[in-house]
Protein backbone atom coordinates (compact mmCIF):
# COMPACT_ATOMS: atom_id res chain seq x y z
CA UNK A 1 0.00 0.00 0.00
CA UNK A 2 2.89 2.63 1.15
CA UNK A 3 4.58 1.81 -2.38
CA UNK A 4 1.57 2.67 -4.61
CA UNK A 5 0.78 6.07 -2.30
CA UNK A 6 4.55 6.89 -2.94
CA UNK A 7 4.53 6.08 -6.92
CA UNK A 8 1.32 8.07 -6.92
CA UNK A 9 2.64 10.98 -5.12
CA UNK A 10 6.09 10.59 -7.53
CA UNK A 11 3.95 10.60 -10.35
CA UNK A 12 1.97 13.62 -9.71
CA UNK A 13 4.76 15.82 -8.24
CA UNK A 14 6.21 15.92 -12.04
CA UNK A 15 3.46 17.55 -13.55
CA UNK A 16 3.16 21.23 -14.11
CA UNK A 17 0.65 23.23 -12.56
CA UNK A 18 -0.23 24.41 -15.94
CA UNK A 19 -1.64 20.91 -16.82
CA UNK A 20 -4.00 21.01 -13.65
CA UNK A 21 -5.33 24.37 -14.59
CA UNK A 22 -5.93 23.60 -17.92
CA UNK A 23 -7.61 20.19 -16.63
CA UNK A 24 -9.81 21.91 -14.42
CA UNK A 25 -10.82 24.63 -17.19
CA UNK A 26 -11.79 21.85 -19.75
CA UNK A 27 -14.03 19.53 -17.32
CA UNK A 28 -15.63 23.38 -16.36
CA UNK A 29 -15.94 23.96 -20.25
CA UNK A 30 -16.83 20.38 -20.72
CA UNK A 31 -20.30 20.81 -18.04
CA UNK A 32 -21.06 24.32 -19.78
CA UNK A 33 -21.33 22.71 -23.33
CA UNK A 34 -23.02 19.54 -22.56
CA UNK A 35 -25.43 21.93 -21.03
CA UNK A 36 -26.14 23.99 -23.59
CA UNK A 37 -26.09 21.64 -26.27
CA UNK A 38 -28.50 19.51 -23.83
CA UNK A 39 -30.40 22.03 -23.62
CA UNK A 40 -31.12 22.92 -27.23
CA UNK A 41 -31.22 19.20 -28.09
CA UNK A 42 -34.36 18.90 -24.85
CA UNK A 43 -36.28 21.33 -26.47
CA UNK A 44 -36.27 20.47 -29.91
CA UNK A 45 -37.59 17.01 -28.79
CA UNK A 46 -40.18 17.77 -26.20
CA UNK A 47 -41.51 21.28 -27.46
CA UNK A 48 -44.30 20.18 -29.07
CA UNK A 49 -44.77 17.20 -26.64
CA UNK A 50 -45.11 19.63 -23.79
CA UNK A 51 -47.15 22.06 -25.65
CA UNK A 52 -49.71 20.12 -26.48
CA UNK A 53 -50.24 18.38 -23.19
CA UNK A 54 -49.12 15.08 -23.98
CA UNK A 55 -46.22 14.95 -21.19
CA UNK A 56 -45.48 17.26 -18.25
CA UNK A 57 -42.11 18.83 -17.52
CA UNK A 58 -41.38 16.52 -15.53
CA UNK A 59 -41.88 13.66 -17.20
CA UNK A 60 -40.37 15.52 -20.63
CA UNK A 61 -36.79 16.00 -18.13
CA UNK A 62 -36.66 12.47 -16.95
CA UNK A 63 -37.14 10.96 -20.71
CA UNK A 64 -34.93 13.31 -21.90
CA UNK A 65 -32.12 12.24 -19.26
CA UNK A 66 -32.55 8.56 -19.90
CA UNK A 67 -32.58 8.88 -23.92
CA UNK A 68 -29.61 11.31 -23.53
CA UNK A 69 -27.57 9.79 -21.84
CA UNK A 70 -28.19 6.24 -24.28
CA UNK A 71 -27.41 8.55 -27.37
CA UNK A 72 -24.37 9.11 -25.43
CA UNK A 73 -23.03 6.00 -24.82
CA UNK A 74 -23.62 4.99 -28.49
CA UNK A 75 -21.20 2.57 -30.45
CA UNK A 76 -21.01 5.12 -33.28
CA UNK A 77 -21.04 8.11 -30.64
CA UNK A 78 -18.03 6.83 -28.69
CA UNK A 79 -15.93 5.23 -31.89
CA UNK A 80 -16.27 8.84 -33.36
CA UNK A 81 -14.91 10.54 -30.13
CA UNK A 82 -12.53 7.58 -29.70
CA UNK A 83 -11.16 7.62 -33.72
CA UNK A 84 -12.64 9.73 -35.42
CA UNK A 85 -11.32 13.69 -34.23
CA UNK A 86 -7.85 13.74 -34.71
CA UNK A 87 -4.97 11.40 -34.97
CA UNK A 88 -3.49 11.73 -31.34
CA UNK A 89 -0.59 9.95 -32.45
CA UNK A 90 1.23 13.03 -33.60
CA UNK A 91 0.63 14.39 -29.96
CA UNK A 92 3.12 11.35 -28.24
CA UNK A 93 5.50 14.37 -27.76
CA UNK A 94 3.67 16.81 -26.81
CA UNK A 95 0.31 15.99 -24.28
CA UNK A 96 0.36 20.16 -23.47
CA UNK A 97 -0.61 20.85 -27.31
CA UNK A 98 -2.97 18.25 -27.27
CA UNK A 99 -4.70 19.23 -24.12
CA UNK A 100 -4.83 23.10 -25.41
CA UNK A 101 -6.18 22.76 -28.33
CA UNK A 102 -9.15 20.11 -26.98
CA UNK A 103 -9.95 22.98 -24.28
CA UNK A 104 -9.75 25.65 -26.89
CA UNK A 105 -11.97 23.74 -29.31
CA UNK A 106 -14.30 23.38 -26.60
CA UNK A 107 -14.60 26.92 -25.37
CA UNK A 108 -15.41 27.82 -29.27
CA UNK A 109 -18.19 25.56 -28.88
CA UNK A 110 -19.42 26.70 -26.02
CA UNK A 111 -19.06 30.38 -26.99
CA UNK A 112 -20.83 29.32 -29.92
CA UNK A 113 -24.03 27.73 -28.74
Amino acid sequence: MASTEARLMASTASVPLVEYGLLVLGFILAFVLAFSVGANDVANSFGRAMGSGVVTLKQACILASIFETVGLVGAKVSETIRKGLIDVTMYNSSQELLMAGSVSAMFGSAVWQ
